[in-house]
């Protein structure tokens, strides 16, 4: 049998379309061109940080050994300064994540009763409390601490104020939407049975998200200790205060034994949350993002 011929391709006159870039090449350039943009406008320059490594060297050379002892000189607090002192404001600074962390997960509570879709009917309430949120978490608990120092002064108590109201918000909005994300059989079932909101969020809601919100509470425990830190620096007490009056006396020595009890502080707490998770969720952390 005979294979059938087939017909003679003709060739073909047209031109190849040009090629033309797809969304991905598109996304590409925008995000380089934004890249080169701020790399030019905010003045980041390789060489000039490689002609400061000199300079850096001598002032790490000038921090070793750490001065743990025999501060003798009266430029902190116009007094005799020594390193107990330092301790004392680390512990300040300890209690101020406490109080600030705890102030929050109250306030916290608060807000993700109202601010959860599937326990709020009211839908006015809900937005405003969401957007109460966002207002509390979208200021920084520097800024915080900035306005209540026009308040209530200078001092640990105003940076527990700036903590907590900063992580009310973040702790209200985590919580209500672990709180949405949740299975509605179980509050179906407690709601079912004439429970009212405070009890259902006892019986309901703290029995299923316990860990959760215990996890949550850790993560910004920390984050609350070492931000108590920082805000010393602007007046609201803690250790802050003493890296801050060591380095603008030069006296890089005891800062760096400032830094190190600031490195002590965090290194525990960081193993002493990992410790909780762990016994909390039968040998897995639980990441907080």
């Amino acid at each position: 049998m005979a294979n059938p011929t087939l017909p003679p391709t003709l060739p073909s006159n047209t031109a190849s379309a040009p090629w033309m870039p797809g969304r991905r090449e598109l996304i590409a350039c925008v995000v380089l061109a934004i890249y080169i943009v701020a790399f030019w406008q905010t003045g980041t320059d390789p060489v000039t940080l490689a002609l400061g490594l000199p300079d850096m060297a001598v002032f790490f050379a000038n921090m070793f050994p750490p001065h743990f002892f025999g501060w003798d000189q009266p430029y902190f607090y116009n007094r005799e300064s020594e390193f107990q002192y330092v301790l004392l404001a680390a512990v300040e600074t300890f209690q101020m994540a406490v109080l600030g962390t705890v102030l929050a997960v109250i306030f916290g509570f608060v807000l993700a009763m109202l601010g959860a879709r599937n326990i709020t009917p009211n839908v006015f309430i809900y937005q405003a409390t969401r957007t109460l949120c966002d207002g509390f978490r979208g200021i920084s608990e520097v800024v915080w601490a900035l306005l209540f120092v026009a308040m209530v002064g200078l001092g640990p108590f105003t940076g527990v104020l700036a903590l907590a109201v900063h992580n009310t918000g973040a702790l209200g909005k985590f919580f209500s939407e672990a709180i949405e994300a949740m299975d509605e059989g179980i509050l179906e079932s407690v709601e079912s049975s004439g429970a009212t909101r405070t009890q259902v969020f006892v019986h309901g809601i703290i029995p299923e998200l316990g860990t959760l919100f215990m996890s949550y509470i850790l993560y910004y425990f920390e984050h609350n200790l070492r931000q108590a830190m920082v805000l010393g620096i602007v007046g609201a007490g803690g250790i802050g205060i003493e890296l801050l009056l060591a380095m603008k006396y030069f006296a890089f020595d005891k800062a760096l034994s400032v830094i190190l009890v600031m490195l002590v502080m965090v290194i525990i707490t960081d193993r002493l949350s990992g410790m909780i998770r762990k016994r909390l969720v039968g040998g897995e952390i639980l990441v907080v993002t």
